[in-house]
Protein backbone atom coordinates (compact mmCIF):
# COMPACT_ATOMS: atom_id res chain seq x y z
CA UNK A 1 0.00 0.00 0.00
CA UNK A 2 2.87 2.22 0.58
CA UNK A 3 5.20 1.20 -2.30
CA UNK A 4 5.30 4.94 -4.24
CA UNK A 5 5.07 6.49 -0.21
CA UNK A 6 8.10 7.32 1.81
CA UNK A 7 7.97 9.42 5.18
CA UNK A 8 9.68 13.22 5.92
CA UNK A 9 10.12 14.30 9.23
CA UNK A 10 9.65 18.16 9.80
CA UNK A 11 10.66 19.82 13.39
CA UNK A 12 8.26 21.53 15.64
CA UNK A 13 9.73 23.84 17.97
CA UNK A 14 8.69 25.30 21.76
CA UNK A 15 11.14 27.37 23.32
CA UNK A 16 13.40 27.43 21.06
CA UNK A 17 14.32 23.84 20.92
CA UNK A 18 12.72 20.83 19.11
CA UNK A 19 9.60 19.48 21.07
CA UNK A 20 8.67 17.16 18.18
CA UNK A 21 8.88 15.86 14.63
CA UNK A 22 5.48 15.79 12.27
CA UNK A 23 6.24 12.27 9.97
CA UNK A 24 5.14 13.92 6.41
CA UNK A 25 4.13 11.20 3.86
CA UNK A 26 5.44 11.71 0.33
CA UNK A 27 4.54 9.91 -2.75
CA UNK A 28 6.42 9.72 -5.76
CA UNK A 29 3.36 9.28 -8.12
CA UNK A 30 1.44 12.04 -7.95
CA UNK A 31 0.55 15.20 -5.90
CA UNK A 32 -0.12 13.98 -2.40
CA UNK A 33 -3.00 15.03 -1.56
CA UNK A 34 -4.86 14.31 -4.52
CA UNK A 35 -2.63 10.25 -3.87
CA UNK A 36 -4.68 10.83 0.02
CA UNK A 37 -8.21 11.69 -1.80
CA UNK A 38 -8.12 8.56 -3.58
CA UNK A 39 -7.74 6.29 -0.93
CA UNK A 40 -10.52 3.57 -0.50
CA UNK A 41 -9.54 2.52 3.23
CA UNK A 42 -8.17 5.42 5.10
CA UNK A 43 -8.19 3.09 7.79
CA UNK A 44 -6.20 0.70 7.03
CA UNK A 45 -3.97 3.32 5.21
CA UNK A 46 -3.32 5.08 8.19
CA UNK A 47 -2.40 2.03 10.33
CA UNK A 48 -0.05 1.24 7.79
CA UNK A 49 1.52 4.82 7.92
CA UNK A 50 1.56 4.40 11.69
CA UNK A 51 3.44 1.06 11.34
CA UNK A 52 6.38 2.87 9.42
CA UNK A 53 7.32 4.83 12.99
CA UNK A 54 9.30 1.54 13.94
CA UNK A 55 11.34 2.70 11.57
CA UNK A 56 12.88 5.59 13.54
CA UNK A 57 16.40 4.39 15.03
CA UNK A 58 15.47 6.51 18.31
CA UNK A 59 11.51 5.58 18.29
CA UNK A 60 10.58 5.14 21.62
CA UNK A 61 12.62 8.34 22.65
CA UNK A 62 10.76 10.77 20.18
CA UNK A 63 7.79 12.67 19.73
CA UNK A 64 6.05 11.71 16.89
CA UNK A 65 2.93 13.14 15.22
CA UNK A 66 0.97 11.41 12.58
CA UNK A 67 -1.67 12.38 10.14
CA UNK A 68 -4.50 10.53 10.32
CA UNK A 69 -8.32 10.86 8.43
CA UNK A 70 -10.32 11.77 11.58
CA UNK A 71 -13.19 8.80 9.83
CA UNK A 72 -10.17 6.26 10.83
CA UNK A 73 -11.30 6.50 14.62
CA UNK A 74 -14.95 5.73 12.79
CA UNK A 75 -13.33 1.90 12.31
CA UNK A 76 -13.48 -0.37 15.78
CA UNK A 77 -10.96 -2.37 14.13
CA UNK A 78 -8.83 0.74 13.44
CA UNK A 79 -8.71 1.50 17.28
CA UNK A 80 -8.47 -1.78 18.89
CA UNK A 81 -5.32 -1.98 16.42
CA UNK A 82 -3.97 1.62 17.80
CA UNK A 83 -4.69 0.02 21.83
CA UNK A 84 -2.06 -3.17 21.13
CA UNK A 85 0.34 -0.48 19.26
CA UNK A 86 0.69 1.81 21.44
CA UNK A 87 0.01 0.35 24.59
CA UNK A 88 4.36 0.74 25.46
CA UNK A 89 4.43 4.41 23.61
CA UNK A 90 3.97 7.30 25.42
CA UNK A 91 5.13 9.87 22.57
CA UNK A 92 3.00 9.64 20.16
CA UNK A 93 0.21 12.52 18.62
CA UNK A 94 -1.97 11.31 16.23
CA UNK A 95 -3.55 14.59 14.09
CA UNK A 96 -6.73 15.07 13.49
CA UNK A 97 -7.80 15.56 9.84
CA UNK A 98 -10.10 15.65 6.70
CA UNK A 99 -12.92 16.70 9.26
CA UNK A 100 -15.66 16.94 6.81
CA UNK A 101 -15.12 13.05 6.24
CA UNK A 102 -17.41 12.78 9.81
CA UNK A 103 -20.04 14.37 11.87
CA UNK A 104 -20.54 11.62 14.73
CA UNK A 105 -18.86 13.45 17.19
CA UNK A 106 -19.85 11.22 19.85
CA UNK A 107 -18.17 7.84 18.77
CA UNK A 108 -14.84 9.84 17.93
CA UNK A 109 -14.95 11.65 21.93
CA UNK A 110 -15.28 7.84 22.48
CA UNK A 111 -12.49 6.40 20.65
CA UNK A 112 -10.46 9.40 21.61
CA UNK A 113 -11.03 9.09 25.36
CA UNK A 114 -10.29 5.07 24.65
CA UNK A 115 -6.92 5.78 23.00
CA UNK A 116 -5.84 8.05 25.97
CA UNK A 117 -5.99 5.45 28.27
CA UNK A 118 -2.91 4.25 26.25
CA UNK A 119 -0.72 7.45 26.62
CA UNK A 120 -1.68 8.97 23.14
CA UNK A 121 -2.18 12.71 22.76
CA UNK A 122 -4.64 14.53 19.63
CA UNK A 123 -3.72 17.79 17.74
CA UNK A 124 -6.77 19.15 15.63
CA UNK A 125 -4.75 19.64 12.60
CA UNK A 126 -5.45 21.98 9.42
CA UNK A 127 -7.67 24.14 11.51
CA UNK A 128 -8.76 27.58 9.65
CA UNK A 129 -8.77 25.34 6.17
CA UNK A 130 -11.99 25.55 5.61
CA UNK A 131 -13.58 22.39 6.76
CA UNK A 132 -17.04 22.68 7.67
CA UNK A 133 -16.86 20.68 11.09
CA UNK A 134 -13.78 22.23 12.34
CA UNK A 135 -15.36 24.21 15.17
CA UNK A 136 -17.65 21.22 16.47
CA UNK A 137 -14.62 19.19 16.76
CA UNK A 138 -12.52 22.09 18.69
CA UNK A 139 -14.78 20.24 22.42
CA UNK A 140 -13.45 17.25 21.76
CA UNK A 141 -10.99 15.59 24.55
CA UNK A 142 -8.30 17.01 22.05
CA UNK A 143 -4.63 18.53 23.08
CA UNK A 144 -3.13 20.58 20.81
CA UNK A 145 -4.78 22.34 17.94
CA UNK A 146 -2.68 23.46 14.52
CA UNK A 147 -3.11 26.46 12.51
CA UNK A 148 -3.09 25.92 9.06
CA UNK A 149 -0.44 27.21 6.86
CA UNK A 150 -2.80 29.69 5.18
CA UNK A 151 -4.24 31.44 8.32
CA UNK A 152 -0.73 33.25 8.45
CA UNK A 153 0.21 33.56 5.26
CA UNK A 154 -0.78 37.37 5.32
CA UNK A 155 0.36 37.94 8.81
CA UNK A 156 2.93 40.80 8.09
CA UNK A 157 1.13 42.02 5.24
CA UNK A 158 -2.29 42.55 6.76
CA UNK A 159 -3.64 43.99 10.10
CA UNK A 160 -6.73 42.25 9.12
CA UNK A 161 -4.92 38.67 9.07
CA UNK A 162 -2.87 39.75 11.58
CA UNK A 163 -6.14 40.14 14.05
CA UNK A 164 -7.88 37.40 13.02
CA UNK A 165 -4.85 35.15 14.44
CA UNK A 166 -4.81 36.87 17.49
CA UNK A 167 -8.69 36.16 18.00
CA UNK A 168 -8.32 32.69 17.28
CA UNK A 169 -5.23 32.06 19.51
CA UNK A 170 -7.09 33.56 22.20
CA UNK A 171 -10.09 31.36 21.56
CA UNK A 172 -8.11 28.36 21.65
CA UNK A 173 -5.53 28.74 24.29
CA UNK A 174 -7.47 31.03 26.77
CA UNK A 175 -10.53 30.08 26.41
CA UNK A 176 -10.64 26.07 25.41
CA UNK A 177 -7.37 25.80 27.42
CA UNK A 178 -5.41 24.23 24.30
CA UNK A 179 -2.21 24.20 23.05
CA UNK A 180 -1.46 26.00 19.62
CA UNK A 181 1.16 24.94 17.15
CA UNK A 182 1.35 26.66 14.31
CA UNK A 183 2.67 25.55 10.49
CA UNK A 184 4.01 27.10 7.67
CA UNK A 185 6.16 29.83 8.70
CA UNK A 186 8.74 31.13 6.46
CA UNK A 187 10.05 34.14 7.12
CA UNK A 188 11.43 35.64 10.71
CA UNK A 189 8.38 38.41 10.10
CA UNK A 190 5.88 35.73 10.80
CA UNK A 191 7.72 34.26 13.60
CA UNK A 192 7.97 38.16 15.22
CA UNK A 193 4.63 38.65 15.00
CA UNK A 194 3.39 35.63 16.10
CA UNK A 195 5.71 35.20 19.11
CA UNK A 196 3.55 38.33 20.38
CA UNK A 197 0.17 36.14 20.82
CA UNK A 198 2.16 34.27 23.59
CA UNK A 199 2.46 30.22 24.10
CA UNK A 200 2.54 27.83 21.47
CA UNK A 201 4.75 25.45 19.33
CA UNK A 202 5.92 26.82 15.84
CA UNK A 203 6.79 24.60 12.74
CA UNK A 204 7.72 25.54 8.74
CA UNK A 205 11.00 26.24 7.02
CA UNK A 206 11.86 28.78 8.71
CA UNK A 207 13.23 26.59 11.05
CA UNK A 208 13.63 23.54 9.28
CA UNK A 209 12.80 21.40 6.00
CA UNK A 210 11.31 17.75 6.37
CA UNK A 211 14.35 16.09 7.16
CA UNK A 212 15.36 12.12 6.33
CA UNK A 213 14.49 9.37 8.86
CA UNK A 214 18.23 9.26 9.32
CA UNK A 215 18.58 12.96 10.68
CA UNK A 216 15.50 12.56 13.17
CA UNK A 217 17.24 12.86 16.90
CA UNK A 218 15.35 12.55 20.51
CA UNK A 219 13.72 15.01 21.10
CA UNK A 220 12.35 16.56 24.81
CA UNK A 221 9.21 16.74 27.12
CA UNK A 222 7.78 19.96 27.64
CA UNK A 223 5.38 21.63 29.91
CA UNK A 224 3.04 23.40 28.07
CA UNK A 225 1.75 26.67 30.09
CA UNK A 226 -1.66 27.65 29.06
CA UNK A 227 -4.39 26.24 31.33
CA UNK A 228 -8.53 27.51 31.72
CA UNK A 229 -8.63 29.68 34.36
CA UNK A 230 -11.66 29.12 35.82
CA UNK A 231 -11.38 30.68 38.69
CA UNK A 232 -10.97 34.36 37.56
CA UNK A 233 -13.24 36.90 38.02
CA UNK A 234 -13.65 37.68 34.11
CA UNK A 235 -14.58 34.28 33.49
CA UNK A 236 -16.80 33.60 36.64
CA UNK A 237 -18.82 37.09 35.51
CA UNK A 238 -18.94 35.90 31.70
CA UNK A 239 -20.44 32.76 32.95
CA UNK A 240 -22.58 34.81 35.37
CA UNK A 241 -23.84 36.98 32.39
CA UNK A 242 -24.46 33.81 30.44
CA UNK A 243 -26.17 32.03 33.37
CA UNK A 244 -28.95 34.97 33.28
CA UNK A 245 -29.31 35.17 29.81
CA UNK A 246 -30.10 31.12 29.40
CA UNK A 247 -32.74 31.35 32.16
CA UNK A 248 -36.05 30.05 30.95
CA UNK A 249 -38.17 31.68 33.69
CA UNK A 250 -38.40 34.23 36.05
CA UNK A 251 -37.37 32.18 38.99
CA UNK A 252 -34.46 30.68 37.24
CA UNK A 253 -33.59 34.10 36.10
CA UNK A 254 -33.50 35.78 39.80
CA UNK A 255 -31.50 32.48 40.74
CA UNK A 256 -29.07 33.48 38.30
CA UNK A 257 -29.05 37.56 38.95
CA UNK A 258 -28.45 36.24 43.26
CA UNK A 259 -25.52 34.31 42.52
CA UNK A 260 -23.82 36.86 40.25
CA UNK A 261 -24.76 39.75 43.44
CA UNK A 262 -22.52 37.25 45.55
CA UNK A 263 -19.80 37.30 43.00
CA UNK A 264 -19.65 40.80 42.28
CA UNK A 265 -18.67 41.95 46.06
CA UNK A 266 -17.55 45.65 44.42
CA UNK A 267 -20.70 45.84 42.61
CA UNK A 268 -18.54 46.51 39.28
CA UNK A 269 -21.71 45.49 37.26
CA UNK A 270 -24.15 47.62 39.30
CA UNK A 271 -26.66 44.52 40.56
CA UNK A 272 -29.59 45.81 42.34
CA UNK A 273 -29.84 43.38 45.38
CA UNK A 274 -33.98 44.43 45.11
CA UNK A 275 -35.09 43.15 41.98
CA UNK A 276 -38.75 43.81 41.77
CA UNK A 277 -38.91 42.80 37.89
CA UNK A 278 -36.28 40.37 37.01
CA UNK A 279 -36.97 41.11 33.21
CA UNK A 280 -36.09 44.88 33.55
CA UNK A 281 -33.36 43.67 36.00
CA UNK A 282 -32.23 41.38 33.20
CA UNK A 283 -31.83 44.13 30.50
CA UNK A 284 -30.09 46.99 32.89
CA UNK A 285 -27.57 44.03 33.85
CA UNK A 286 -26.72 43.20 29.87
CA UNK A 287 -26.64 47.15 29.49
CA UNK A 288 -24.25 47.48 32.10
CA UNK A 289 -22.47 44.50 30.96
CA UNK A 290 -22.12 45.90 27.50
CA UNK A 291 -21.08 49.28 28.58
CA UNK A 292 -17.88 47.65 30.50
CA UNK A 293 -17.09 45.57 27.79
CA UNK A 294 -17.25 48.46 25.44
CA UNK A 295 -14.91 50.81 27.66
CA UNK A 296 -12.38 47.46 27.93
CA UNK A 297 -11.89 47.55 24.61
CA UNK A 298 -11.51 51.38 24.07
CA UNK A 299 -7.90 52.70 23.37
CA UNK A 300 -8.01 54.71 26.62
CA UNK A 301 -8.89 51.37 28.90
CA UNK A 302 -6.33 49.43 26.87
CA UNK A 303 -3.23 52.07 26.93
CA UNK A 304 -3.53 52.65 31.25
CA UNK A 305 -4.40 48.52 31.42
CA UNK A 306 -0.95 48.08 29.44
CA UNK A 307 0.74 50.73 31.55
CA UNK A 308 0.04 48.97 34.50
CA UNK A 309 0.45 45.50 33.38
CA UNK A 310 3.98 45.99 32.03
CA UNK A 311 5.44 49.12 34.31
CA UNK A 312 8.85 48.80 35.70
CA UNK A 313 7.42 48.94 39.13
CA UNK A 314 5.66 46.15 40.82
CA UNK A 315 2.05 46.88 41.27
CA UNK A 316 -0.37 45.62 43.98
CA UNK A 317 -3.87 46.51 45.26
CA UNK A 318 -5.46 45.09 48.12
CA UNK A 319 -8.89 45.88 49.56
CA UNK A 320 -9.47 47.00 53.41
CA UNK A 321 -9.33 43.36 54.44
CA UNK A 322 -5.63 42.48 53.14
CA UNK A 323 -7.11 40.37 50.24
CA UNK A 324 -5.25 41.31 46.95
CA UNK A 325 -7.69 41.78 43.61
CA UNK A 326 -4.95 42.73 41.45
CA UNK A 327 -1.28 42.44 41.01
CA UNK A 328 0.92 42.74 37.71
CA UNK A 329 2.72 40.52 35.92
CA UNK A 330 6.49 41.75 37.36
CA UNK A 331 4.78 41.40 41.04
CA UNK A 332 3.67 37.79 40.20
CA UNK A 333 6.95 36.85 38.44
CA UNK A 334 9.38 38.48 41.52
CA UNK A 335 6.93 36.36 44.15
CA UNK A 336 6.55 33.38 41.93
CA UNK A 337 3.38 33.43 42.57
CA UNK A 338 -0.10 35.28 42.18
CA UNK A 339 -1.50 36.65 45.00
CA UNK A 340 -5.17 36.83 43.53
CA UNK A 341 -5.71 33.17 44.34
CA UNK A 342 -4.84 33.44 47.77
CA UNK A 343 -6.41 34.75 50.93
CA UNK A 344 -4.49 37.51 53.24
CA UNK A 345 -3.98 35.01 55.80
CA UNK A 346 -2.40 32.26 53.12
CA UNK A 347 -0.54 34.80 51.91
CA UNK A 348 1.04 35.61 54.96
CA UNK A 349 2.15 31.95 55.93
CA UNK A 350 3.71 31.61 52.22
CA UNK A 351 5.13 35.35 52.13
CA UNK A 352 6.36 36.12 56.55
CA UNK A 353 6.87 39.79 54.85
CA UNK A 354 3.62 40.08 53.55
CA UNK A 355 2.13 40.69 56.72
CA UNK A 356 4.23 44.21 57.37
CA UNK A 357 2.57 45.59 54.27
CA UNK A 358 -0.72 44.60 55.02
CA UNK A 359 -0.13 46.48 58.73
CA UNK A 360 0.88 49.74 56.28
CA UNK A 361 -2.17 49.45 54.84
CA UNK A 362 -4.04 49.57 57.58
CA UNK A 363 -2.21 52.45 59.03
CA UNK A 364 -3.15 54.75 55.72
CA UNK A 365 -6.39 53.42 55.93
CA UNK A 366 -7.28 54.74 59.54
CA UNK A 367 -5.38 57.79 58.83
CA UNK A 368 -6.50 61.38 57.38
CA UNK A 369 -3.76 61.05 54.77
CA UNK A 370 -4.49 59.54 51.01
CA UNK A 371 -0.56 59.08 50.05
CA UNK A 372 2.18 57.45 52.27
CA UNK A 373 5.90 56.23 51.10
CA UNK A 374 7.56 53.68 53.32
CA UNK A 375 11.34 52.23 52.62
CA UNK A 376 11.12 48.32 53.25
CA UNK A 377 13.47 45.15 52.92
CA UNK A 378 12.85 42.01 51.87
CA UNK A 379 15.32 38.82 53.06
CA UNK A 380 15.92 36.72 49.49
CA UNK A 381 18.78 34.10 48.69
CA UNK A 382 21.25 36.93 47.64
CA UNK A 383 20.62 38.93 50.30
CA UNK A 384 18.20 42.29 51.66
CA UNK A 385 16.52 43.55 48.63
CA UNK A 386 15.56 47.36 49.38
CA UNK A 387 12.10 48.86 48.18
CA UNK A 388 10.69 52.04 47.67
CA UNK A 389 6.88 51.61 48.40
CA UNK A 390 4.37 53.97 47.14
CA UNK A 391 0.71 53.54 48.44
CA UNK A 392 -2.19 55.68 47.81
CA UNK A 393 -5.67 55.35 49.47
CA UNK A 394 -8.58 55.20 47.03
CA UNK A 395 -12.42 54.88 47.24
CA UNK A 396 -14.91 52.94 45.06
CA UNK A 397 -18.62 52.31 45.90
CA UNK A 398 -17.82 53.11 48.94
CA UNK A 399 -15.07 50.90 49.68
CA UNK A 400 -11.45 51.34 49.86
CA UNK A 401 -8.69 50.30 48.23
CA UNK A 402 -4.90 50.21 48.38
CA UNK A 403 -2.52 50.53 45.19
CA UNK A 404 0.81 49.71 45.86
CA UNK A 405 4.15 50.49 43.17
CA UNK A 406 7.08 49.25 44.16
CA UNK A 407 10.75 50.16 43.06
CA UNK A 408 13.51 48.06 43.82
CA UNK A 409 15.76 51.01 46.11
CA UNK A 410 19.04 49.15 45.00
CA UNK A 411 18.64 48.34 41.14
CA UNK A 412 21.98 49.61 39.32
CA UNK A 413 20.89 47.84 36.14
CA UNK A 414 21.51 50.07 33.00
CA UNK A 415 20.35 49.83 29.66
CA UNK A 416 22.70 51.02 26.05
CA UNK A 417 21.46 53.27 24.44
CA UNK A 418 22.05 52.00 21.39
CA UNK A 419 21.26 48.27 21.34
CA UNK A 420 18.21 48.10 24.16
CA UNK A 421 20.90 45.77 25.04
CA UNK A 422 21.15 45.54 29.37
CA UNK A 423 24.77 47.17 30.00
CA UNK A 424 27.94 45.73 31.04
CA UNK A 425 27.35 46.63 34.33
CA UNK A 426 24.72 43.99 34.25
CA UNK A 427 27.30 41.16 34.49
CA UNK A 428 27.84 42.31 37.95
CA UNK A 429 24.63 42.44 39.31
CA UNK A 430 22.80 40.01 41.26
CA UNK A 431 20.60 39.00 38.71
CA UNK A 432 24.07 37.83 36.66
CA UNK A 433 24.06 34.96 39.29
CA UNK A 434 20.50 33.47 38.18
CA UNK A 435 21.66 32.16 35.03
CA UNK A 436 24.06 28.85 34.50
CA UNK A 437 25.11 29.51 30.91
CA UNK A 438 27.24 32.12 29.90
CA UNK A 439 27.76 32.80 25.68
CA UNK A 440 30.40 34.95 24.85
CA UNK A 441 29.94 36.44 21.19
CA UNK A 442 32.12 38.40 18.83
CA UNK A 443 31.07 39.55 15.24
CA UNK A 444 32.29 38.77 12.06
CA UNK A 445 32.31 40.68 9.62
CA UNK A 446 31.17 43.63 11.31
CA UNK A 447 34.56 46.04 10.61
CA UNK A 448 34.42 45.38 6.95
CA UNK A 449 30.80 46.76 6.99
CA UNK A 450 31.60 49.34 9.24
CA UNK A 451 34.79 50.52 7.13
CA UNK A 452 32.96 50.70 3.99
CA UNK A 453 29.55 51.26 4.90
CA UNK A 454 30.75 54.08 7.68
CA UNK A 455 29.67 54.34 11.84
CA UNK A 456 26.04 55.01 10.96
CA UNK A 457 25.40 51.69 9.14
CA UNK A 458 27.47 50.27 11.57
CA UNK A 459 25.47 51.55 14.62
CA UNK A 460 22.23 50.38 12.20
CA UNK A 461 23.48 46.55 12.23
CA UNK A 462 24.33 46.47 15.77
CA UNK A 463 20.77 47.78 16.50
CA UNK A 464 19.58 45.07 14.24
CA UNK A 465 21.05 42.46 15.17
CA UNK A 466 20.71 42.92 19.32
CA UNK A 467 17.14 43.09 18.21
CA UNK A 468 17.64 39.67 16.09
CA UNK A 469 19.14 38.27 18.59
CA UNK A 470 16.39 38.64 21.50
CA UNK A 471 13.76 37.28 19.24
CA UNK A 472 15.11 34.26 18.64
CA UNK A 473 15.93 34.18 22.67
CA UNK A 474 13.64 33.01 25.01
CA UNK A 475 12.41 35.70 27.12
CA UNK A 476 14.03 34.39 30.33
CA UNK A 477 17.56 34.76 28.29
CA UNK A 478 19.42 38.00 28.83
CA UNK A 479 21.71 40.02 25.76
CA UNK A 480 24.79 42.05 27.44
CA UNK A 481 26.66 44.53 24.94
CA UNK A 482 30.29 44.03 26.25
CA UNK A 483 31.80 46.58 24.29
CA UNK A 484 31.86 47.49 20.75
CA UNK A 485 30.88 44.28 18.88
CA UNK A 486 30.82 42.09 21.94
CA UNK A 487 28.32 40.45 23.04
CA UNK A 488 27.32 38.10 26.12
CA UNK A 489 24.13 35.88 26.69
CA UNK A 490 23.28 34.79 29.72
CA UNK A 491 21.03 31.39 29.72
CA UNK A 492 19.09 29.30 32.03
CA UNK A 493 20.08 25.34 32.10
CA UNK A 494 23.10 23.52 31.72
CA UNK A 495 22.94 21.02 29.09
CA UNK A 496 26.12 21.92 26.65
CA UNK A 497 24.91 20.02 23.59
CA UNK A 498 21.72 22.01 23.83
CA UNK A 499 23.03 25.47 23.80
CA UNK A 500 25.60 24.34 21.38
CA UNK A 501 22.41 22.66 18.77
CA UNK A 502 20.70 26.12 19.90
CA UNK A 503 23.62 28.71 19.11
CA UNK A 504 24.19 27.82 15.85
CA UNK A 505 20.98 27.66 14.66
CA UNK A 506 20.42 31.08 15.83
CA UNK A 507 23.82 31.67 13.97
CA UNK A 508 22.88 30.14 10.92
CA UNK A 509 19.62 32.78 10.90
CA UNK A 510 21.56 35.57 11.42
CA UNK A 511 23.68 34.78 8.46
CA UNK A 512 20.59 34.33 6.51
CA UNK A 513 18.63 37.48 7.81
CA UNK A 514 21.69 39.81 6.78
CA UNK A 515 22.55 37.84 3.66
CA UNK A 516 18.92 39.32 2.50
CA UNK A 517 20.39 42.58 3.67
CA UNK A 518 23.40 41.87 1.05
CA UNK A 519 25.91 41.74 4.11
CA UNK A 520 28.12 39.59 5.17
CA UNK A 521 27.99 39.25 9.56
CA UNK A 522 28.09 35.92 11.62
CA UNK A 523 29.98 35.45 14.73
CA UNK A 524 32.24 33.37 16.94
CA UNK A 525 31.17 32.11 20.02
CA UNK A 526 32.01 30.53 23.01
CA UNK A 527 30.04 28.27 26.17
CA UNK A 528 30.91 27.81 29.59
CA UNK A 529 28.85 27.21 32.65
CA UNK A 530 29.19 29.97 35.22
CA UNK A 531 29.61 27.97 38.62
CA UNK A 532 28.84 30.93 40.70
CA UNK A 533 31.55 33.36 39.42
CA UNK A 534 31.19 35.14 36.59
CA UNK A 535 34.74 36.56 35.80
CA UNK A 536 36.14 33.38 35.60
CA UNK A 537 33.47 32.36 33.53
CA UNK A 538 33.72 35.09 31.06
CA UNK A 539 37.26 34.46 30.92
CA UNK A 540 36.91 31.09 30.09
CA UNK A 541 34.15 32.11 27.30
CA UNK A 542 36.40 34.76 26.03
CA UNK A 543 39.43 32.20 25.43
CA UNK A 544 37.28 29.62 23.22
CA UNK A 545 35.67 32.23 21.54
CA UNK A 546 39.16 33.42 19.93
CA UNK A 547 39.60 29.88 19.57
CA UNK A 548 36.66 29.10 17.41
CA UNK A 549 37.19 32.79 15.66
CA UNK A 550 40.77 31.54 14.66
CA UNK A 551 39.78 28.31 13.67
CA UNK A 552 36.98 29.75 11.77
CA UNK A 553 39.23 32.12 9.83
CA UNK A 554 41.76 29.14 9.15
Amino acid sequence: MLSDCYLKFQPQYYNGEISSYEALLRTTASNIEDYIDHIDDHAVFDLAVINQRSLLSHGEKIQLSINISISSLLDDAFVKACMIIFEHEKKVILELTRHDQTNDFDRIQQAIKDLKVQGVLFSLDDYGKGYVNSEMFLHLDIDYIKLDKKLIKQVDQSYIAYSLIKTTYDKIAKVLGKHVIVEGIETFEQLNLLKQFGDMTYQGFYFSEPLDIDKVKPTKSFSYKHKIDSKSFCNQLDQAIYNINRAQNPQAIKTAITRLIQLDNYNIIGVSPNIFDVYSEQRRINENYNELLEKRSSPHFLLVSSLISTCDALVIIRDSEGQTIYNNEKHIKYLGADLVKYTAEQACERFPDYSTCIELDKGLLSGDTCFMVSNESVETEHGKQRFKTYRQKITHFNKAFIICSVYEANDSINIDDLTGCYQRSYLESKHALNYQTLIFIDLDGFKVINDFYGHSKGDEVLRDFAKTMKYMLRDSDAVVRFGGDEFVLLLEGTSRLAVQQRIEIIRANIEAYFAVKQLQLSFSYGVVEIEGDINSALNKADKAMYEQKYARKG
